[in-house]
């Protein structure tokens, strides 16, 4: 289910701020401490005037059963998808890696004894590094020694990790988990291509239980929790990577994508628990109990910069939480509108959530707010004013108060007359109301408002001037009853 709220709840937001400054690598990478008694809580944090929005989209059976399987020692898994663009990656970001024919289950009999071979020389292509390391564990070798030799090789700089510290699949023997850059490619920390590689004790020696796809476009992996999250006392493990073109990695636009591994015993493979891709594109990422449910919610929160390409700035926070079967988005919060747009916005969720009161409320604000920016539109304030008004008259319809929509609608004609910025709305608000007192049929008035809004680019051309930041309109959101 997801939840949007339009206006943040101050002490969550004080909560999401704490979160966001104190987690420290701890708490990240470390495991959780005892769990609390997990206890079913709803977010409480509306507040008047918020928007909730429920998806009806669901996976058929409420999982996303992503898998892979492990394979013989050291060898590489092939992955599920080439990575040739960044959208492409985004995709397939959690697809791991094909099943292989010959192995079907993961199957733990016990860990190598711990020796001292002799490190391998560094492989001559990246390809070659996910079954050299798998190799070199399976004859013994260390991860202390495995951390230094990868150093050694240019793999390991900044932010990549050897840690073998947490027995994620359960059987009582600790996983080796790696993240490596392609030392070829290095270029500076998060902006360098990587892979996440975890390995499995399996017959004496260690199998690739897990890997990302890999291409010069899909940077370091960046593990964000290896731990319990969801109450459940088996360690969750959660990451984050960015997905660049060459051109986005020296502009620094990268897509970024997270997600949630936990074992499925039952399958012998990882799969992945977030219920669809987690957009952590340009946002600040925390994981907290910021409910006190006993499950760890993760946030990510969004400030915009000062591009102005992107519109008017309006922070805004995601929330994903455990919903008993997965990793779902929750709430999205916005900070307090102080733009115009962003009311419009606003009151535009309210009226999609049949919550009439509020969103006339809000269109009443667009059109007499004067203490509301202005963005730099022309005539924006006219133009807005002239849409909201229209959309009040909707809102007044579905509200059974025709008397009022007419009176609305006089008021609108009164204020675009012929010739002005808001004409098209005062046409499109007539032609809805003269086929609604003929037919009283909301949706075949709907049908003769899109008419009108195709013959006139003037109505959808201004609401969408507001940069790749903010809300995009098709010709269907302008009259959007679709029953009678």
């Amino acid at each position: 289910m997801k939840v949007t709220l339009r206006s943040f709840h101050v002490p969550l937001l004080l909560l999401l701020a704490a979160a966001l400054a104190c987690s420290s690598v701890d708490d990240v990478l470390g495991k959780r401490p005892d769990p609390a008694t997990p206890t079913p809580q709803q977010f409480a944090t509306a507040t008047p005037g918020g928007r909730i929005s429920v998806s009806l989209t669901t996976p058929v059976d409420g999982v996303d059963n992503t898998e892979v399987t492990s394979t013989p020692f050291g060898q590489i898994v092939a992955p599920a998808a080439t990575a040739t663009a960044v959208m492409a990656t985004v995709q397939a970001a959690t697809a791991i890696a094909a099943a292989s024919n010959n192995v079907t289950q993961f199957q733990p009999t016990g860990c190598p004894p711990l020796s001292g071979p002799v490190p391998p020389i560094k492989p001559a292509t990246f390809s070659q590094y996910p079954e050299t390391i798998g190799r070199y564990l399976s004859a013994g070798g260390p991860p202390t020694i495995l951390e230094a030799m990868l150093r050694s090789w240019g793999a390991l700089n900044d932010w990549g990790v050897v840690q073998a510290d947490t027995d994620i699949t359960g059987d009582g023997v600790v996983e080796v988990i790696v993240t490596v850059y392609d030392p070829s490619l290095y270029l500076e920390a998060r902006l360098s291509p990587g892979q996440l590689l975890i390995y499995g004790c399996s017959d004496g020696g260690y199998r690739l239980l897990f890997s990302t796809i890999y291409s010069g476009e899909t940077m370091l992996p960046e593990l964000r929790r290896v731990g319990d999250m969801n109450g459940d006392v088996r360690p969750e493990l959660a990451y984050s990577q960015k997905f660049c073109s060459s051109i986005q990695i020296f502009t620094g636009l990268c897509v970024q994508q997270m997600s949630i591994l936990g074992w499925n015993a039952s399958l012998g493979v990882f799969t992945t628990l977030n219920s669809q891709p987690i957009d952590a594109t340009s946002s600040r990422i925390a994981i907290a109990d910021i409910d006190n449910d006993g499950n760890l919610e993760v946030l990510l929160q969004y400030t915009p910069g000062n591009d102005l390409q992107s519109g008017p700035p309006r922070a805004a926070t995601d929330i994903w939480d455990w919903n008993g079967v997965n990793y779902a988005l929750a709430i999205t919060q916005y900070e307090k509108a102080t733009y115009r747009i962003h009311v419009l916005h606003d009151a535009d969720y309210l009226f999609a959530e049949s919550d009439w009161r509020n969103a006339i409320r809000q269109f009443d604000r667009v059109r007499d707010d004067t203490s509301l920016k202005p963005w730099g539109v022309a005539n924006e304030a006219i133009i807005l004013r002239a849409y909201a008004g229209y959309r009040k008259m909707l809102v007044q319809i579905a509200q059974g108060s025709r008397a009022n929509a007419n009176n609305t609608l006089n008021t609108l004609l009164a204020e675009n007359p012929p010739g002005t910025p808001g004409e098209g709305y005062a046409a499109m608000a007539q032609a809805f109301m003269t086929s609604y007192n003929r037919s009283r049929n909301r949706a075949r008035a709907c049908e003769a408002v899109t008419q009108v809004a195709a013959a006139r680019p003037d109505t959808l051309t201004p609401l969408n001037s507001y940069g790749y930041g903010n809300r995009k309109y098709s010709i269907t959101d302008l009259c959007p009853f679709n029953e009678s």
